[in-house]
Order: C-alpha cells, then sequence, then structure tokens
C-alpha cells in the first residue's frame, strides 16, 4: 500500500461519517487507499513522495526534463560502452528556483539543469541518466509529537511502540504515513491520540521505497501531509463510496482507474482540478 492521503480516524468521525466502532476498519482504509489511488490517476502525479532510482532518455542538451521531483540523492550519465559517471552534486539544479517541495504550500520540481560552467550536457542516448531521488508532487514530513519508545525498533517488527515528547503529540491514526530517521511506515492499526502517553501502532516496514531498519529509542516520528484540499478529497470521495457500498468489501474497478465513472464525487473533482497535469510551464 502506498501513501494514503487521508487518515481513519478523520474518515469516521462525526463530521464524515459518524461510525462509532472499529467493526469496518479494514474496508473503511482499503476505501482511502483506493480514493488515493483514484486520485493519482485523475491528476496524473502521485502527491506522496517515493524514493527511487529512475533512469530517462538523454537529448544531447543541458536540460533534462523529469516527473515530480522532491530532491536528488545522485545524478549519473552514460556516454558510451555502458560506464557510468557520477556528476558531482554542483554540477545540476533544479528548476522551478522556488518550488520548495519540502514546505507546506510547494510545489515539485519539473527539470534538472546542468549548471553555468560546469560544461557538462546530458548525452544522447537510451536510460542513459539514471536519478536516485525523492519522487512525488511533495516531502512535507511535521514533527508529530511523538518518539520512538524505550525499547527501540528493529527491522522487522510490526509494532511501533511510542512515548509522546514534551511539546506534546498530535493524533496519528490508520492511513497517516510517518517517517522516522529515513525509513517511511504506513500505519494500518492502532491510534495515538491526543493526550496518551504513550501508544502502540501496527506498521508497514519500509514503506515507498524507503528500507527498513533499526531506530534507537527517543528517534524523532514525522507524519506526511498533502496538499489541504487533496486530503479533503479523499475522504469526501471515500465516504462517498461507503454511502454507495451493496455491502460486499469494495473493490475499485481497474478500468475505471483514472478515468471518469458515476462513483466519483462531483466535489472532489472540483477540489482536485487545479492540481491535475497539465502542460508545464518552465517558470524559475
Amino acid at each position: 500500500m502506498a501513501h494514503v492521503y487521508a487518515d481513519l480516524a478523520t474518515l469516521k468521525a462525526a463530521s464524515m461519517l459518524n461510525v462509532p466502532d472499529d467493526a469496518h476498519d479494514a474496508r473503511l482504509l482499503a476505501l482511502l487507499e483506493a480514493a488515493s489511488r483514484w486520485m493519482d490517476g485523475f491528476c496524473d502525479r502521485a502527491f506522496g513522495p517515493v524514493a527511487a532510482r529512475r533512469e530517462f532518455d538523454g537529448n544531447g542538451s543541458g536540460m533534462l526534463l523529469v516527473p515530480d521531483l522532491a530532491s536528488v540523492g545522485s545524478l549519473s550519465t552514460a556516454a558510451g560502452g555502458g560506464r557510468w559517471t557520477d556528476w558531482p552534486a554542483g554540477d545540476w539544479l533544479l528548476y522551478p528556483r522556488n518550488a520548495e517541495p519540502t514546505r507546506p504550500g510547494g510545489r515539485p520540481y519539473t527539470r534538472v539543469v546542468a549548471a553555468d560552467g560546469a560544461g557538462r550536457r546530458f548525452p544522447s542516448g537510451r536510460a542513459n541518466i539514471m536519478i536516485d531521488g525523492i519522487w512525488g508532487y511533495g516531502n512535507v514530513a511535521e514533527d508529530a509529537g511523538w518518539r520512538v519508545g524505550r525499547a527501540g525498533l528493529d527491522a522487522v517488527a510490526t509494532e511501533v511502540t511510542l512515548t509522546a515528547a514534551a511539546a506534546g503529540p498530535g493524533a496519528i491514526a490508520p492511513g497517516h504515513t510517518v517517517l522516522i530517521d529515513d525509513e517511511q511506515m504506513l500505519v494500518i492499526q492502532g491510534q495515538a491520540a491526543v493526550g496518551d502517553a504513550t501508544a502502540t501502532l501496527t506498521a508497514q516496514r519500509g514503506a515507498n521505497g524507503t528500507a527498513a531498519a533499526a531506530h534507537e529509542a527517543g528517534a524523532i516520528v514525522s507524519a506526511y501531509r498533502y496538499p489541504a484540499a487533496v486530503a479533503e478529497a479523499c475522504l469526501v470521495q471515500a465516504a462517498a463510496w461507503w454511502r454507495q457500498r451493496a455491502g460486499a468489501p469494495f473493490a475499485l474497478p481497474p478500468e475505471s482507474r483514472g478515468g471518469e465513472w458515476d462513483g466519483v464525487d462531483a466535489t472532489a473533482r472540483r477540489l482536485l482540478e487545479p492540481y491535475r497535469r497539465r502542460a508545464a510551464a518552465l517558470g524559475v
């Protein structure tokens, strides 16, 4: 399961579905995930960050168009013979320069440009450019006010014990993706509520291309945030599907992913309209 753009507790709250028990939690979480994947298709982009190494075709110029990009860890090119050359970090720039994908309200980078004076070009060829980075519309993770419990966390456990930080915790519920050190985890059971001193969550480890790893006691737990309209659209669409349910567990028809069909809520579409991918405006 990839990033889910809204959480189970908010979907079940009185302001949405007003579901007082946990009898349908698995189905509701599946609806939130289905709504999130439909949104990815509808907007032709993903809103949560994914760590991945991707290859591109070079065009012989000093500029490379890329999908939504939040940061670059390394960039390599192959001019011929299959031998890869790593570019020093100062040899490229990310554009638009004011994108700020790690800040609320930011947007992704869409171009990698050879820096002035570097004397580099992206060589022409097939799959001869490799970028190891964080991909997606944004990469906004905020301290959730929780820390890894006193026993720490090994690389395989799916139960994550947390303690509240002195500053006071925020809520974490199924559907939230959290970040501990460099590892993303998707919460699938349990809840860390405001006012709790400790909490135990069940999480999918090593989510979204990150590696499961051991974490020391006291490590900061951050929660990913998405644009407010995106989170609201996810809630609206999941709630609409729940109200339309026919009693069987919901499954999004494969032929409808990313397309238009009767079950899609008009309000969700309107909320997402500004985020649909269009022809890129270059900008600076």
